[in-house]
């Protein structure tokens, strides 16, 4: 059986495990939600006090993962971005989301302020799309804006292309300033992040 990989990547908040629920069931092949899975399995080296988040060994990961992966077909929910051992990484989907509606969906969610700030800036200066391009190549990378879309129809549009082989038509490019500036909240989200910059242009 053809063993291969999907990644759903993005900030904290964009909607990857939801996403990735709903394609891997579309497809039917397996989903796994990488943070449960380094907790579970303790894949991480140590807890970060300051940046209150665990700090993942991959190696243990890429090693784990590897093994667990073989003989199936597999959507990967993760912030992480890694290549499994001996398993052919077919697609990875960058979720997008305006920072505006990010900084809400994260201050509903408890986030810390500077937690927010720290999001926001990887989201606007294209972070995850950046990792990922960097990690697996532009051939195997798309992004899609989910912002204010019905997540259902992304699901069933993602499918469609993947079966017909036009995945990407769907890959989109953002200026998030320019959007923040159509919508009157470009100062709003920049004078947020101007509070946290010191801490988090340390992080990013």
């Amino acid at each position: 059986m053809e063993e291969w990989v999907i990644f759903v990547t993005g900030v904290a908040s964009v909607g990857k495990t939801l996403f990735s629920m709903k394609l891997a069931e579309k497809l039917g092949i397996r989903f796994i939600d990488l943070p449960e899975v380094i907790m579970e399995m303790k894949l991480y080296e140590y807890y970060d006090e300051v940046a209150r988040e665990y700090v993942v060994d991959f190696r243990k990961v890429s090693g784990k993962l590897g093994s667990l992966l073989k003989k199936d077909k597999t959507i990967i929910a993760s912030v992480y971005l890694f290549k499994p051992r001996n398993i052919t990484v077919r697609l990875v989907i960058v979720l997008r989301v305006r920072p505006d509606i990010l900084m809400l969906r994260l201050r509903e969610r408890g986030y810390p302020e500077w937690k927010i700030a720290e999001n926001l800036l990887a989201e606007i200066v294209d972070k995850p799309l950046h990792d990922a391009l960097k990690t697996f190549g532009k051939r195997k990378v798309i992004q899609i804006d989910v912002t204010d879309k019905n997540i259902d129809e992304l699901v069933e549009n993602v499918y469609s292309a993947y079966l017909s082989s036009n995945l990407r038509n769907l890959d989109v490019r953002v200026d998030w300033i320019g959007e923040l500036e159509k919508v009157e909240r470009g100062h709003d989200v920049l004078q947020f992040l101007a509070r946290y910059t010191k801490f988090i242009s340390k992080q990013i």
